[in-house]
C-alpha cells in the first residue's frame, strides 16, 4: 500500500476516533518512511517533493520528529530535522526545519514554539508549516554557531 492511501486510512480513522487503528497505521507510515529516508541516505540521493510519495515521506518524518519534541526526545527530534535538511532541496522546507531545530536548541516546549514563533495560518504543500515571527529572528542569531556546529557533525 502506498502512503497515500496509508494516509487516506488514518485519515479516515482520525475521523472515526479508532485510536488503536490511527496507531498502527502511523507506525506502518513511519516504517515504509523510514525504509525510503535510509535508502535515499544510502545513495545519497535527496528528495523530490514533487512526486506525491516523497512529499508525504518529508510530511511523515516532520509528524515524527513534532511527536518526539512532544514527547521530550530532543535529541532524536532534532536529529531527525537535521537529516531532513540534508535530504530536501526545497528552501522552504530547509528552512523550516531548521526554524524547529533552532527552537529545539532554544529549549522550548513544541507548544510554546508553535505559540511564540510559528504561524499556522498558512500551510506550504498541503503540511507544512513554514512562515514563522519575526520575533524568531533572535533566536536564529543566539543559536546559529551550536546549529552550525551540530548539523556539521
Amino acid at each position: 500500500m502506498s502512503l497515500k492511501e496509508k494516509y487516506l486510512e488514518l485519515e479516515d480513522a482520525l475521523n472515526k476516533q479508532d485510536d488503536e487503528r490511527v496507531e498502527k497505521l502511523f507506525q506502518e507510515i513511519l516504517k515504509e518512511t523510514f525504509e525510503f529516508i535510509n535508502s535515499k541516505i544510502e545513495n545519497k540521493e535527496s528528495i523530490d517533493i514533487d512526486k506525491e510519495e516523497e512529499l508525504l515521506a518529508v510530511r511523515a518524518m516532520f509528524e515524527y520528529m513534532l511527536e518526539l519534541w512532544a514527547e521530550g526526545a530532543i535529541d532524536e527530534a532534532k536529529a531527525v530535522g537535521y537529516d531532513m535538511l540534508y535530504l530536501v532541496e526545497d528552501k522552504k522546507l530547509k528552512e523550516m526545519f531548521s526554524m524547529f531545530v533552532i527552537g529545539m536548541l532554544a529549549g522550548l516546549s513544541l507548544d510554546n514554539f508553535f505559540d511564540k514563533y510559528v504561524d499556522t495560518t498558512d500551510v506550504y504543500r498541503d503540511y507544512f508549516f513554514t512562515q514563522f515571527d519575526d520575533k524568531i529572528d533572535d533566536l536564529v542569531l543566539k543559536y546559529q554557531e551550536q546549529f552550525k556546529k551540530e548539523f556539521s557533525e
